[in-house]
């Protein structure tokens, strides 16, 4: 009868040491999950920001006349670098609903890009392309948002 109060003590005691492994554990989850939401959105939006950043540059630099081909083809190139560094995290960090048509989006970006570079006004001439990169654009904002889980997708 003397074993039977240590018994219930380590028994007691393997309850709580458990219970306590198990709400760390999935504190620690929740932690990771948060943080890595968290990521992702400051990612999303140096991708996106990135972008957008190019394509009003192209569209600036599409319309300046006087420029040498040199020169313009320069800047294009100076414009587009901006978007080089999210499109790698992106390929480490995003899942590949996501990721697919990131790219794709980035392919189109880059044709804008050629299509200045060549002294295309893409504004007049390059309509077609341009619609291509918006409605990627509109594809890949949506991919990121449900990845994300926030609001209507």
């Amino acid at each position: 009868m003397t074993w039977l109060p240590l018994l219930a003590t380590v028994i007691g005691a393997a309850i709580a040491l458990g219970s306590a492994l198990l709400v760390e554990r999935r504190r620690e989850r929740r932690e990771d999950r948060t943080e890595r939401r968290k990521s992702k959105q400051d990612l999303y939006g140096r991708f996106l920001a990135a972008h957008a950043h190019t394509r009003a540059q192209l569209r600036i630099l599409a319309e300046t006349s006087g420029l040498s081909d040199e020169e313009r083809a320069n800047r294009a190139r100076a414009a587009y670098a901006g978007c080089y560094a999210p499109r790698y995290e992106l390929e480490v960090l995003a899942p590949q609903p996501v990721l697919t048509p990131a790219l794709e989006f980035d392919l189109r970006a880059k044709a804008l890009r050629d299509l200045v570079i060549e002294g295309t006004n893409i504004q007049a001439q390059g309509e077609n392309y341009l619609r291509e990169y918006l409605h990627w654009l509109k594809i890949v904002r949506t991919a990121m948002r449900a990845d994300l889980g926030t609001g209507d997708t």
